[in-house]
């Protein structure tokens, strides 16, 4: 009984700090995301900086192909290492970097030859083709290194080191970041943005298949190894998870699409400018999703419903909670802070009110990822197939009827896809409660409600300071200052408010046990260091 509830501790104790590591990680990006559009582009126009957002959309098109074989790294590792069977660690990786290294040279090989459609259908001006070209297929061939030997990562989440893992990717992107900064500063202009891509993917590769070699001492590749028997694997498990995967990573650029096929790369821009703070926002709490298809895929295989049904509920309640109080503020404040963000330029107007109407759908999307770790867990991955495609269904009828109603235009996009993801979201949570028989009271009142609240909070907030903003007008630093003053109010009033009133009796006894513990270590901390 004691080892039992040892390894449980553990256990427990290895998830909370995976997800803290992540959580802060996630922030840290956030943070050196922020900065890179205004400095960007003052370097680079703002038709070249939509290439570089449809570059994205491509390659994040190309990755779908093998996001099922990503999942079937981290799944079965998870298993596997559950078992303490490296030779099958072994095969697994062997047989999967047979697959994906024929098929990602053969993805680029297509890219290169639809190179010409591609362009057309985003209407690249002619003076920007031959850029586009090279910026799209580079980036693309980075991406696919990425995806063949980015098994390795894969393979260090499998494992449930977390903290390796991401301490390799943060290294990596703020490496990205800087050479970003310095080679604009040399003069680089766009291509600036592709060296550092390029660059930070190779360090990566490297120093996740340097770790994972130091962490399994037995693991070993070679054409030994191969396994034909895991062929089958790949294709079922990660055959459906790789349509359910490239359904949702197309709706989930859909807008962007839809804007460079019928506007041009002109709006495709743009919706990345006014996504950019909410997508970045949903990837901070997104961390907590990545830790939990190993976590899930151990309790299962281990038989503990119980715990699994813990881990589900209190999952999507965190994630709703957190994601909700900076939404929140993003939602009501949208015009100073894209404003103060990136200038008076009447060209980036639109872009408040895209951010203000993608808040609601993207903390949607992330808080169903415990459901999407729930099915992948239990091996029952095509229950996945539910949320994209009732999502396609949606958007295809919401923004039919809005360009109907309102032409083809930003706004049309804008409420069509918005609403279309957030119902979608919805309907799979509650699609999903049913296979662990959540009632649907108590996950609105725990999941759904908690996320909501801050919204009350921020848009209030906003209209009673309305005046207060108007003053400061167009003038940044002004602007700046005032958003200072207003989040940190709204954090503190909302956060109390979440605090006594939205958190039970046994959320308020952790945090303040944890709060102490952390003020307890840091005076500890400063102690020592005064006596030495």
């Amino acid at each position: 009984m004691s080892t039992a509830s040892d390894a449980k501790q553990q256990f427990k104790n290895r998830l909370s700090q995976n997800a803290v590591v992540q959580l802060a990680a996630k922030l840290l990006y956030m943070l050196s995301r922020v900065g890179l559009p205004p400095i960007i582009l003052s370097y680079v126009s703002l038709e070249e900086y939509g290439i570089w957002a449809t570059c994205f959309i491509v390659i994040s098109y190309l990755g779908m192909s093998t996001f099922g074989i990503a999942n079937v790294y981290i799944r079965y590792t998870a298993e596997y290492h559950a078992r303490h069977d490296t030779e099958a660690i072994n095969r697994l990786l062997t047989t999967g970097l047979a697959i994906t290294i024929p098929l990602c040279m053969g993805l680029l090989a297509l890219l290169g030859l639809g190179m010409p459609l591609l362009l057309d259908a985003f209407k690249v001006a002619p003076h920007l083709r031959e850029t586009a070209a090279i910026l799209i297929f580079a980036t693309a061939a980075a991406m696919m290194l990425d995806l063949s030997f980015g098994a390795f990562s894969h393979v260090l989440g499998g494992l449930q080191l977390m903290v390796r893992q991401t301490g390799i990717w943060v290294a990596s992107f703020l490496l990205e970041t800087a050479l970003i900064v310095g080679l604009l500063l040399a003069g680089l202009g766009v291509y600036a943005l592709l060296w550092a891509f390029v660059i930070r993917y190779l360090l990566a590769t490297w120093l996740s298949a340097r770790a994972c070699f130091q962490v399994l001492p037995g693991l070993t590749l070679g054409p030994r190894h191969f396994d034909r028997k895991l062929l089958t694997l790949f294709y079922r498990f990660g055959g459906v998870v790789q349509i359910s995967g490239l359904l949702s990573m197309i709706l989930y650029s859909i807008e962007k699409v839809i804007a460079g096929a019928f506007i041009g790369v002109r709006a495709t821009g743009l919706f990345d400018l006014g996504e950019k703070l909410p997508v970045i926002s949903s990837q901070i709490t997104s961390a907590l999703n990545t830790v939990f298809l190993p976590a899930v895929t151990h309790l299962y295989n281990l038989g503990q419903f119980e715990e699994l049904g813990k881990l589900y509920l209190k999952g999507a309640r965190y994630i709703s909670l957190l994601t909700g109080l900076i939404m929140g503020f993003l939602a009501g404040f949208a015009a100073p802070i894209m404003t103060a963000w990136l200038g008076p330029n009447e060209e980036f107007l639109i872009t408040a009110f895209i951010m203000a109407w993608f808040t609601l759908p993207f903390h949607t999307h992330v808080t169903t990822g415990p459901c999407t770790a729930l099915h992948y867990g239990a091996n029952h991955p095509g229950r996945t197939l539910f949320y994209p495609l009732t999502q396609a269904v949606l958007v295809a009828v919401l923004v039919g009827g809005a360009f109907l109603a309102l032409g083809t235009n930003i706004p049309a996009i804008t409420y069509g896809v918005a609403a279309g993801m957030t119902l979608s979201g919805w309907a799979y949570m509650a699609w999903s409660n049913h296979f662990l028989k959540v009632a649907p009271g108590t996950y609105i009142w725990r999941v759904i409600v908690p996320g909501l609240v801050p919204y009350g909070f921020g848009l209030a907030l906003a209209w009673l300071t309305e005046p207060w903003f108007a003053a400061a007008a167009t003038d940044r630093w002004p602007l700046l200052g005032r958003l200072t003053v207003c989040g940190l109010l709204y954090s503190v009033v909302t956060a109390a408010f979440l605090y006594r009133v939205m958190c039970d009796w046994g959320e308020r006894e952790y945090l303040r046990r944890q709060l102490a513990h952390t003020l307890g270590g840091f005076i500890g901390k400063a102690t020592g260091r005064k006596a030495a």
